[in-house]
């Protein structure tokens, strides 16, 4: 099935509509297309860079289950963790991982971690397969006093500040600071390598810096700081070295020409609306939210006097029919441009108002579709992910747990 844009009434929703109606609780939905899933993983593979990691942003694609599937078919270990108890699922159902922080943590997370970590039946070594991000030296210090009482060498990336100016080293003044602590410590401390996010790059419009000029300087100020560093440890090499960057924004001017060797994507995989990218032009929505019709009346009745209503009615034809569906509120499009929310009666999580024109054909029980906005927090409002090929549903994965 091919998913089209701008309406719902296409053979593809009719059969997701169906198979909702036949398999799915008449309950709202998260659902992803594993054969739109499949076309960005072959997406995100054309034209690989070698000897380059790819790593998965666990954040952007919240579900266990949803992360095997990935790795597998990417033979992929790698994982970037922004969420303690996500770090903590990760340990236990990823033993031979290699996790990077793509944040830095208060220290008490920290601590946790540590304290969680004895009780856990898991193979997984911290000391050589995660990399805690440090942004500052005062956080350092804080990493520092734990390593020390848990008795663990802690490996450390250094987050940069190439350009996005949100946290980071900036100078290799700042830099210096850092790398002196590391190696005053090395019982302790183990330097693993840098993460420079670049979401900055293409947001600014054309004629204050086209995407090619930001991108090459958020290029040249990190080879900046891996020159830098390499004067405080000669044994450092571009190759022994983690220098992770990308996104899924940036992933396919990484893929053309980059000097980072670890790959971050997570996003694009399940393409929410937000992605619509010139640059992600190749990959596919393969995520979708699908809610019940629980009532369907001709026009549109506000609280308060009848003649208010028909006067909106007359000027605006879209409502000329209303849906009250299970649920709402969530951070997503509607897929059909014949379809609105209700914002004259209000926002609600519980029964949202969408209103169509006479050319909109649903009833009770029917589904409407939703585009998510984003992944990382709009998945995470459903218990389970239903996994769907064609005509079937394959699996129901549940989503991380947030606590």
């Amino acid at each position: 099935m091919n998913s089209p844009a701008g309406t719902q009434s296409t053979p593809y929703f009719d059969a997701l509509n169906a198979l909702l109606k036949a398999q799915g609780q008449g309950v709202p939905h998260l659902v992803i297309d594993l054969e739109q899933l499949d076309q960005n993983i072959l997406a995100l593979q054309d034209s690989w860079p070698s000897n380059t990691n790819l790593r998965l942003v666990v954040k952007s694609l919240p579900s266990i289950d949803l992360l095997h599937y990935l790795s597998s078919s990417l033979r992929c270990q790698h994982f970037m963790t922004f969420h303690l108890p996500f770090l903590l699922a990760m340990v236990q159902a990823f033993p031979d991982s290699d996790l990077l922080l793509g944040k830095p943590l208060p220290v008490r997370a920290v601590n946790q971690f540590y304290q969680h970590l004895e009780s856990l039946d898991s193979d997984f070594d911290s000391k050589q397969q995660l990399s805690w991000l440090i942004d500052t030296p005062q956080r350092l210090s804080q990493y520092l006093a734990v390593a020390q009482k848990h008795q663990q060498q802690m490996g450390i990336a250094i987050e940069l500040d190439i350009g996005l100016h949100r946290g980071g080293v900036s100078s290799t003044t700042e830099l210096d600071v850092l790398l002196t602590q590391i190696r005053n410590h090395p019982k302790f401390l183990r330097l693993t390598g840098f993460m420079g996010y670049d979401a900055h790059v293409g947001k600014l419009p054309k004629f204050i810096e086209t995407q090619q000029t930001s991108y090459q300087k958020s290029q040249d100020k990190y080879q900046a700081f891996i020159d830098y560093t390499r004067t405080y440890f000669s044994e450092l090499t571009p190759e022994t070295l983690l220098l992770n960057g990308a996104g899924s924004p940036t992933i396919e001017l990484h893929k053309q020409a980059s000097l980072c060797n670890d790959l971050s994507i997570g996003s694009a995989l399940v393409k929410p609306s937000h992605f619509d990218l010139p640059l992600l032009k190749k990959y596919h929505a393969a995520s979708y939210i699908c809610s019940p019709v629980l009532k369907q009346w001709p026009g549109m009745k506000l609280p308060g006097p009848e003649w208010l209503s028909r006067l909106i009615q007359q000027f605006q034809p879209g409502m000329q029919q209303t849906f009250f569906i299970y649920g709402g509120g969530w951070k997503a499009d509607l897929v059909d441009d014949q379809l609105k929310e209700n914002a004259l009666y209000g926002a609600s999580a519980n029964q949202a108002i969408v209103n169509g024109s006479h050319s909109v054909r649903l009833q009770p029980d029917d589904h409407i579709f939703w585009r998510p906005q984003e992944s990382e927090a709009v998945f995470l409002q459903f218990g389970r992910i239903l996994a769907i090929r064609g005509d079937k549903i394959e699996a129901q994965w549940p989503v991380l747990q947030n606590h």
